[in-house]
């Protein structure tokens, strides 16, 4: 009578023991002072997603070096992103940024950290870089902007200003408030 007891307490602790030790929690490598927190869902490395236009041209490519599930809903988080429009003139934009968040759907894109954002004509000379800490840029309207500082840099004048609305597909740019430059002859 004993040994079975005995039995059934070895198999409960071992039951116990195998179910804590083989929690995803505790799978998990961690180096010493790093946080552990929830593994996206997926992943990707050096992701190109591309937008076509009506006709059939690529008119929005967005490139990350990585691309993580946020959580487990269909938001995503990108990193090291690029965002390239297509103008129809041809001209292009180009939206940098450390990491950036699709909203659900593809309708808009946030961009954050070390933003730029460049216009390239290859029929006008020089290019204009407009820079700030944050960005949303609208895929359908083609249309970026921000409520945050921005800094307009053409060769060697700049121009500052307080909230941005860039019209892409215009080739309009908007600044808000404060509004302040120079430009010598």
């Amino acid at each position: 009578m004993m040994f079975r007891v005995f039995t059934v307490l070895a198999v409960v602790a071992l039951a116990i023991s195998t179910w804590i030790l083989s929690t995803p929690e505790r799978l998990r490598p961690s180096a010493p002072g790093t946080l552990r927190g929830p593994r996206p869902a997926y992943y990707l490395n050096d992701a190109v997603l591309t937008d076509y236009g009506p006709d059939g041209a690529p008119s929005v490519r967005i490139q990350a070096a990585r691309i993580d599930q946020v959580g487990r809903g269909d938001q995503v988080a990108l990193h090291d992103v690029h965002v390239t429009y297509a103008a129809p003139a041809g001209e292009s934009w180009v939206l940098t940024g450390q990491q950036a968040q699709i909203e659900p759907g593809g309708k808009a894109v946030d961009v954050r950290g070390d933003v730029q954002l460049r216009g390239v004509d290859p029929n006008r000379p020089g290019t204009a870089i407009i820079r700030s800490d944050r960005m949303r840029y609208d895929v359908a309207d083609a249309i970026a902007s921000t409520p945050d500082d921005v800094r307009i840099e053409f060769g060697a004048e700049t121009l500052s200003a307080r909230g941005l609305v860039a019209d892409l597909k215009r080739r309009t740019v908007r600044l808000e408030s404060n509004v302040n430059g120079r430009f010598l002859p």
